[in-house]
């Protein structure tokens, strides 16, 4: 009997001994450590954030969510979301500084420490709590708790979901539904002109394919008649060819004679051209000749007068 509760009571002892070292070992030194608790209020949604979640300073691991509450004001149904957080006291370490004392968290708070919930994976949607320093951004309280609260800091896309949300979408939609039907309509309109300008070109190309037969012969047909026209015009070139040949010898009789014709006009010319010059007898002769019937002219006139007075002037004389 004593036997058997020796072996029962050392084996409790040592499922106890067991459970305190898996306990250390899943904790690791987390129970020798000294740990900073903070409260960080979230006004959204923090949708994939879980206990246990990891809190990183600039992605090195600082400590770990250890419970994530729900506060509902009772007046306005406001809620907002508490997560406490805990964080290790040796994770932060000052330099130039030579107290070991842990750090300070409403200090590093008012010396711009923040808290930002950050997508882990987008595959899992897991979500993590990241800290740094923001000296110029304001800090907002939510709580005056007796644990020390971190201000949050908006997500980095929360400046663009807040811009795409002050968007006129509904508008922009309506719009966009309407350029649609108008470019739909005029894709209908324009694939009718297409088929009506397709038939139209269609028949140009049959006619064109017309003209251009037509002008074709009207080709082949000029193309006939210049031939025949120049063998015409060759035959006619060789038949002056032929006469000119042929008349050769009389032309140049001709031209002979009219170069001789020539040359006795240019004598015959000269001739007159020296008896008429000034100083020759002939020139005299005619000179006095000119005057002998200038003088019977005048006397001519005279009588002519005479008579046209005295008619009878030819029976009893001028007197």
């Amino acid at each position: 009997m004593k036997r058997h509760a020796l072996f029962v009571g050392s084996f409790v002892i040592g499922a106890l001994v067991l459970l305190v070292i898996g306990i250390i070992w899943l904790s690791g030194n987390a129970l020798f450590q000294q740990e900073l608790r903070a409260a960080v209020y979230f006004k959204g949604s923090v949708n994939g954030l879980y206990v246990g979640a990891p809190v990183t300073f600039r992605g090195v691991p600082v400590g770990r969510v250890e419970s994530i509450g729900i506060e509902v004001d009772d007046q306005t149904l406001n809620a907002r979301i508490p997560v406490l957080v805990s964080i290790r006291a040796d994770a932060v370490q000052f330099s130039g500084s030579a107290d070991a004392a842990p750090p300070d968290l409403p200090a590093l708070v008012q010396r711009g420490l923040r808290a930002r919930l950050l997508a882990q994976s987008f595959v899992t949607g897991q979500k993590y709590i990241e800290l740094d320093f923001a000296p110029n951004t304001p800090a907002v309280f939510v709580s005056s708790g007796p644990v020390p609260e971190i201000p949050t800091l908006g997500d980095r896309f929360d400046a663009l979901i807040d811009q795409v949300a002050e968007l006129p979408l509904r508008e922009t939609v309506q719009d966009l539904r309407a350029t649609l039907k108008l470019l739909q309509e005029t894709l209908v309109k324009t694939g009718t002109t297409l088929d009506t300008a397709s038939t139209e070109i269609a028949g140009t190309a049959a006619e064109a394919r017309k003209t251009l037969a037509s002008a074709s012969t009207a080709l082949d047909r000029m193309q006939s008649r210049a031939d025949s026209t120049l063998d015409s015009v060759s035959r006619l070139a060789d038949s002056a060819r032929e006469t000119v040949t042929r008349a050769g010898p009389d032309l140049q009789q001709t031209l002979a004679s009219a170069r001789d014709a020539a040359d006795s006009a240019r004598l015959a010319m000269n001739r007159v051209a020296e008896l008429t010059a000034p100083g020759t007898s002939l020139r005299a002769d005619l000179d006095s000749a000119v005057r002998d019937l200038a003088l019977a002219a005048r006397g001519l006139r005279e009588w002519s007068e005479v008579l046209e007075e005295k008619p009878n002037a030819v029976i009893f004389g001028k007197d």
